[in-house]
């Protein structure tokens, strides 16, 4: 009876070979669930970075609405001369002169949202950095760019990217203006609001245009393994585009690409 017992209890244990089988099935288990959980990651870390994108969107066009409907410029003084007789204070709108990094970024849509002012119209309590350390935490921030990226240290390539490409004002076209897509943009002159970009992932600039397309597409792959990256629109809502979202044809001649990178149709 005892030699039985023993017996049986020699089979109640896993073999090794059972052992490895149940070591496989979990290996197999793992590799099916990890894609699964990266996947639910990067569709959270999108949510979360849209979001924040549609805010900066919104004080955007807060911003203009202030400003005689016009838009800011991607860059200040940008590609524009004060017409004679005028002050660059009198001419511009009030901005921040924060550094060289696009000022849309620093001076004024960032000022828009974080930037405070004492009684006597001095900013307090907010260092600005070249690096972009005042990036960090706060909207303009992509947190996917930072996980992908962490060896980067300027933040404002962990931003966004403002599309200068948008139809500049005739007005321009009469002073001096050696890049007039570096100039503000009247919203009433850009007509395909829903189509028109105004912000979109990118890590290399602050400022595109449609022939950086090829530093979005990169940013598409960097930030995004090849899946979409975010864009905020001239009416406020945002979306995910893949790389054959984003117009490719020349925008001076092909409708689609003229309303997505100039909001205006092709001359």
């Amino acid at each position: 009876m005892k030699n039985l017992v023993q017996k049986r209890s020699l089979h109640t244990g896993m073999t090794l070979v059972e052992l490895l089988v149940v070591i496989a099935i979990i290996v197999v288990l793992i590799s099916l669930l990890v894609p699964g959980l990266n996947k639910a990651k990067e569709v959270a870390e999108a949510a979360k970075n849209s979001a924040n994108l549609k805010q900066i969107a919104t004080a955007t066009i807060n911003w203009a609405a202030d400003h005689k409907s016009r838009l800011p410029s991607p860059q200040y003084p940008g590609g524009m001369e004060p017409p004679s007789g005028i002050s660059a204070d009198d001419f511009f709108p009030e901005h921040y002169n924060l550094g060289e990094s696009g000022l849309w970024l620093d001076g004024v849509v960032f000022a828009e949202l974080y930037l405070k002012e004492n009684k006597d119209g001095v900013v307090t309590n907010y260092q600005v950095s070249d690096n972009g350390d005042h990036l960090k935490g706060t909207l303009f921030e992509s947190t996917i760019s930072v996980k992908r990226n962490p060896q980067e240290e300027d933040w404002h390539k962990h931003s966004y990217a403002m599309n200068a490409n948008l139809q500049y004002d005739r007005i321009y076209d009469q002073v001096d203006s050696p890049d007039p897509y570096l100039t503000e943009k009247t919203l009433s002159n850009l007509l395909f609001s829903p189509r028109a970009m105004l912000y979109i992932d990118c890590n290399d600039s602050n400022v595109v245009k449609f022939d950086d397309r090829k530093l979005i597409v990169d940013t598409i792959e960097e930030r995004w393994d090849g899946g979409k990256v975010i864009a905020a629109y001239l009416d406020g809502h945002v979306e995910r585009l893949g790389e054959n979202q984003i117009p490719r044809s020349d925008p001076e001649t092909d409708r689609d690409s003229s309303r997505f990178w100039r909001g205006v149709d092709p001359k």
